[in-house]
């Protein structure tokens, strides 16, 4: 499990109401400051990195199956980084309904996350850049020059 993941799933699994991305936030208990993560630092951290358009979401019940409770179909309409055991990424992407991330069917996203076992996993993680406050960002709400400085990170 990624050190992120436990902070996010920490802060779940205590009850307090954040809506935020575990790739793009750290929280940091002194003082309760949140602190969000560079772009650059999301983007490197990430397995993975595309601008999907959801297609389908099927919601499942977190109690029964935990983390991974949301399966979005979703066409990857630019991959901007992927595992180098993937051929391409696949169009399911898992998701979890704790993090209160629900994306809406037929919109766009700049969306990044985790991998294992071939499947793709997305709770909450979005590379964004720094200016956009929204939680979750659509893909029109992110400038074309963030997408080109993008295209500049390495892992």
């Amino acid at each position: 499990m990624r050190p992120l993941l436990s902070i996010f799933l920490s802060v779940t699994c205590t009850h307090f109401a954040l809506d935020v991305p575990h790739y793009t936030i750290l929280v940091l208990f002194q003082n309760m400051k949140i602190i969000v993560k560079p772009p650059k630092e999301t983007f490197n951290e990430a397995d993975w990195v595309s601008h999907v358009k959801i297609d389908n979401q099927v919601v499942g019940d977190h109690e029964t199956e935990g983390f991974n409770n949301i399966k979005y179909t979703v066409i990857h309409l630019e991959v901007f980084k992927k595992p180098s055991s993937f051929d391409s990424l696949p169009s399911l992407v898992y998701g979890s309904s704790v993090g209160n991330l629900m994306l809406e069917e037929g919109k766009e996203y700049l969306l990044c996350g985790g991998s294992e076992d071939g499947k793709i996993f997305c709770v909450g993680g979005q590379v964004k850049p720094e200016e956009v406050f929204r939680t979750v960002a659509e893909w029109n709400q992110i400038p074309a020059s963030f997408i080109e400085l993008m295209k500049t990170f390495e892992s």
